[in-house]
């Protein structure tokens, strides 16, 4: 750790001197280049789930608005054309972003006391492989009811459609349970599992949840594992060149798959991957990368949220986060007209924007300052992260009792890991998730008489 603290400071030292950041900025890649050595450090010796939080957030509302100040201001033609230029000041942002970010990591991080929980992951994964030499086959269970489900729900009613989609991602679960089981098919199993994740992702065209289910998929798969620190670096940077090429030749992709009908179209694909990587300056051309870039600049819709607030629209007040809580606590039934999950209510609050045919949301950091303001949206943020520690913490409490539920966290945490939506829609799924965790476990044992 020491040494990961002195390389921080050596390359903070050369931002602040030889670069135009400006002290905000500096502190923001700053930032990102100590959390993500620390991850890779963290990796496989801890338990690493709401690092990819930290991760997430740092780069994606911190060191991409940095860039888009320097590489894609208002003068850039692009992102005038397209109106995805910081629309605020440098300063004003950043003043509140990196406060803010920084307290929602703090309660990502600070002990529990009683609830403080070993992060030691060996000792979870251990106690998992005991429970499955018992009982090898039951990854070959959940995967084939998760498959079954994925082709049900194509068929199945709207109001039953989100259960499907549930039982369609016990398939990944069931990727866990024969990962650390002794059976003798896993080197078929696992490496089919993957190429399900993205032959799913090619027949929807959305590659978001594969790449965050990817991303946990990998961190859980490590716990224990013992590797060294160049060869997570070498993993990581090919990780991410992967997510670029990814994100770059996505829009072309679907506009074939999407609007010109072709459907699901492998070659294709492989076609647009193969172009890029036999040109690799389309890969640092800023103008072939704008939407890339646009893509992981969140910081653009808080930053917007500030203008529109309090200029345009008023505070909250906290209206939104308590109706967020009622509303994923509450169903439908006993509550028609509750908040809809997915950022439509938020951009039409704040923005006055009532968007239709696609999906947009200002996330967590833009709805804390939305509600209070930027000294209470610092505050706000220092407890958003407690609960999600204060959720891990109980997980994990749980999985010293029942072993196994240790892998069902890529499937409970998936959309906690994207810093994208707000907090209706994170709630919405925690809540449902562990819901479904829970009568899974039963159904399991009083259908099957299998103990998850």
């Amino acid at each position: 750790m020491r040494n990961i603290i002195i390389a921080t400071l050596l390359f903070c030292f050369y931002l602040a001197f030889f670069t135009p950041f400006t002290f905000w900025e500096t502190a923001s890649i700053g930032l990102f280049f100590f959390f993500f050595l620390e991850f890779l450090y963290r990796l496989g010796n801890k338990v690493v789930v709401l690092d990819l939080i930290t991760i997430s957030a740092v780069f994606t509302w911190l060191v991409m608005p940095a860039i888009f100040y320097h590489v894609y201001p208002q003068e850039n033609f692009l992102a005038h054309h397209w109106k995805r230029y910081m629309p605020i000041p440098s300063n004003e942002y950043f003043s509140f972003a990196v406060p803010s970010t920084v307290t929602m990591i703090i309660g990502l991080r600070v002990p529990l006391g009683k609830l403080s929980v070993n992060s030691n992951p060996k000792i979870y994964i251990d106690n998992v492989k005991k429970i499955l030499l018992l009982q090898p086959n039951t990854g070959l269970v959940l995967i084939a009811t998760g498959v079954i489900s994925s082709f049900l729900d194509f068929l199945s009613p709207e109001s039953l459609k989100q259960v499907f989609y549930l039982l369609a991602h016990l398939t990944y679960v069931g990727f866990f349970y024969v990962l650390y089981s002794p059976n003798k098919y896993k080197r078929i199993i696992v490496p089919s599992i993957i190429v399900l994740l993205v032959a799913q992702a090619l027949a929807t065209g959305m590659f978001g949840d594969m790449i965050y289910m990817m991303a946990l998929m990998f961190t859980l798969a490590l716990f224990g594992k013992k590797i060294s620190f160049n060869r997570k670096i070498f993993f990581a940077v090919i990780a991410f060149i992967s997510v670029i090429v990814l994100q770059s030749v996505k829009a072309d992709y679907r506009k074939k798959s999407w609007q010109e009908g072709s459907g699901t179209d492998p070659l294709y694909f492989g076609q647009l991957i193969t172009d890029r990587l036999s040109d690799p300056s389309l890969l640092a051309d800023p103008n072939k990368l704008f939407f890339v870039a646009v893509r992981f600049n969140q910081g653009w819709l808080a930053a917007y949220t500030m203008k529109m607030v309090p200029n345009k629209h008023p505070y909250a007040n906290g209206e939104t986060i308590w109706q967020s809580v009622l509303a994923s606590l509450a169903p439908r039934f006993l509550w028609p007209d509750k908040p809809i999950a997915g950022g439509k209510e938020n951009l039409k609050r704040f923005w006055g924007y009532n968007i239709k045919g696609y999906s947009m949301n200002i996330g967590p950091e833009a709805e804390g300052y939305a509600n209070f303001g930027v000294t209470g949206g610092i505050v706000y943020m220092f407890f958003y992260g407690i609960f999600f520690n204060l959720l891990l913490s109980i997980i994990l409490k749980q999985a010293e009792k029942r072993p196994s539920l240790i892998l069902w966290l890529p499937f409970m945490f998936i959309y906690v890991i994207s810093v994208e939506t707000d907090l209706l829609t994170t709630m919405n799924a925690i809540i449902k998730t562990s819901i479904f965790t829970l009568i899974v476990f039963r159904a399991f044992k009083s259908l099957f008489r299998i103990e998850l």
